[in-house]
């Protein structure tokens, strides 16, 4: 009997000794917080813009500061703005129609928790100065933030139009997010 009790007490040391090396080894997997090599997750989301012009009017590029009020899946209702946004000319104009190319190098998205999502945009649009509608295309490209989202990175289709009359404007982005 006191071999089978001796026994019995080694299994247990045992068996408790392997479950805390299993814990001990699990709190040592870093999570899914590693940019690239986080987890993909769709982002996608809408935003009401104020455009403030920053450059005089008719005069290329256009330099533009924007503030973001958006709904971003991964960061709720969150404020954004950049300080550059610069549009130059595409083309000719065909008419009232002027194809513009668009570029922004920083983006800041802001979380209600302080969390800040970093992005850029590249792409193309139109300015018909007939109507005052200018329409926007292109890429965002997610490069990192602060907190959840230092690592972060990702690509969205983002889309919109705005108006020359009102300097308000409304965007669109769907795309995949990796943090």
């Amino acid at each position: 009997m006191e071999g089978n009790a001796k026994t019995e007490r080694a299994s247990i040391r045992i068996l408790a000794s392997v479950v805390v090396a299993v814990f001990s080894l699990i709190a040592w997997i870093p999570g899914a917080h590693a940019g690239p090599n986080g987890t993909d997750r769709p982002i996608e989301g809408a935003c009401d813009n104020d455009i403030t012009p920053l450059s005089p009017p008719g005069v290329f590029p256009v330099l533009l500061a924007i503030d973001n009020t958006c709904h971003i899946s991964h960061l709720g209702l969150t404020v954004g703005f950049t300080d550059s946004e610069v549009i130059v000319p595409a083309g000719p104009p065909v008419g009232t129609v002027l194809p513009v190319s668009i570029t922004v190098s920083k983006i800041v998205y802001v979380a209600a928790n302080g969390d800040q999502l970093w992005s850029t945009f590249g792409g193309g649009g139109s300015i018909d100065f007939a109507t005052g509608v200018a329409t926007f295309d292109g890429t965002e490209t997610y490069i990192g933030g602060t907190g959840r989202f230092s690592s972060a990175a990702g690509q969205s289709h983002t889309f919109g139009e705005g108006s020359l009359f009102t300097n308000k404007a409304t965007l669109t982005t769907a795309g995949t997010i990796s943090y």
